[in-house]
């Protein structure tokens, strides 16, 4: 990184930074894979970075502050998108960062903007934090609601509860087909859904599709109709739900329910997502638990009369909508106090804007 009067870190360190460096308190760190390159921290004591972090040490007369601003601008992640190499895991390399201009300060220039910046993203990190926990205390509260209405009754009492085997005719998976022929762009393929895709929604499409030929020639690749209701049952989304808004092929991490046999789809999703937690406790494997099959057709659910699994569910669908609708105006003030903080962080280091 180079400014009117020359480099802003000691390059050398950074260049060797891929076969491990230590690092000392004032020296900025910046994950440099593609999807970490937003992520920087200003060391506050000494220790050694890994392989795939950078490590820039301010050269003499860059304030530790002001460097770690720059690296945290949007400018210079763009910079850092743009110079990346590789396919799978793209890197952005230090020969390709050092050439990303800086904005030339003197020391006691770099020193006010940064002790300006420190104060106004203080102020916008407290705002965040509070909109993280009224998010939180938003969620728990939805949470609450489908906890008690899918397990109590009326008067306070649990539902007879029974094995999710006696409700469905079908509790399955689906697999990852192997041909490159047995995928298609095409609008009339068979969406295939992996674990990616559930997010607690209705799924109206897939990333992929599959061919009709696939589900023929692979046994295991089971069309599953729209109402299915799927979990995952491993790695990082362990747990997350989703319903087919549409006929669909899953993945081998995905367990589908489907034919339901005196349950209501939605209420029996309802019911997975208030013992969420409980089921996740069950998985069992060291790096990567697993839910399987057999632990979730022996759970056991809550089945009140089939009117009274209707009632409960347009209940919590007027309750939890309410509560997304504040979610979502929670998010799109965090969004904007986002945006808010980087359009500060660039207008500060590229001299748009002066210290007040």
């Amino acid at each position: 990184m180079v400014s009117g009067t020359g480099h802003l870190v000691d390059g050398e360190l950074s260049h060797y930074a891929a076969k491990g460096t230590p690092f000392s308190t004032g020296d900025v760190l910046f994950g440099k894979l593609r999807p970490y390159l937003a992520k920087y921290w200003l060391a506050d004591r000494a220790g050694t970075a890994g392989g795939d972090i950078h490590v820039y040490r301010p050269s003499p007369g860059v304030e530790p502050r002001f460097l770690n601003y720059v690296v945290g601008s949007p400018d210079f992640v763009k910079y850092a998108e743009a110079v990346s190499k590789g396919t799978k895991m793209p890197r952005a390399e230090w020969m390709g960062l050092r050439k990303f201009p800086v904005t030339n300060f003197d020391i006691q220039s770099q020193r006010a903007i940064a002790d300006f910046l420190d104060r106004e993203t203080a102020e916008i990190d407290a705002m965040t934090a509070k909109l993280d926990e009224l998010a939180e205390q938003l969620y728990g509260r939805k949470l609450s609601v489908i906890q008690r209405q899918t397990q109590f009754t009326t008067i306070g009492e649990r539902w007879t509860t029974v094995p999710t085997a006696h409700l469905f005719d079908s509790i399955g998976s689906g697999t990852t087909p192997k041909e490159r022929e047995h995928y298609t762009d095409d609008e009339d393929g068979i969406a295939w859904v992996t674990t990616s895709e559930l997010r607690e929604n209705e799924i109206l499409g897939s990333n992929q599709r599959v061919t009709r030929a696939a589900v023929d020639a692979v046994s295991s690749l089971k069309v599953h109709p729209r109402g299915t209701i799927l979990i995952a049952m491993y790695g990082a989304t362990i747990g997350r739900l989703g319903v087919l808004g549409v006929d669909a092929t899953v993945n081998q991490a995905c367990c589908a329910f489907s034919g339901p046999r005196g349950i209501d789809p939605r209420y029996f999703y309802y019911t997975l997502w208030g013992q969420r937690d409980d089921i996740i406790r069950q998985a069992v494997g060291g790096g990567q638990p697993n839910i399987s099959q057999t632990i979730l057709r022996r759970w056991r659910v809550p089945q009140p009369p089939m009117d009274e699994q209707k009632h409960v569910v347009t209940y919590i669908d007027e309750a939890a909508g309410r509560i997304d609708e504040m979610l979502g105006k929670v998010a799109v003030l965090k969004e904007l106090l986002i945006e808010r903080r980087a359009a500060l962080i660039t207008d500060m280091v590229t001299g748009r804007k002066e210290v007040a």
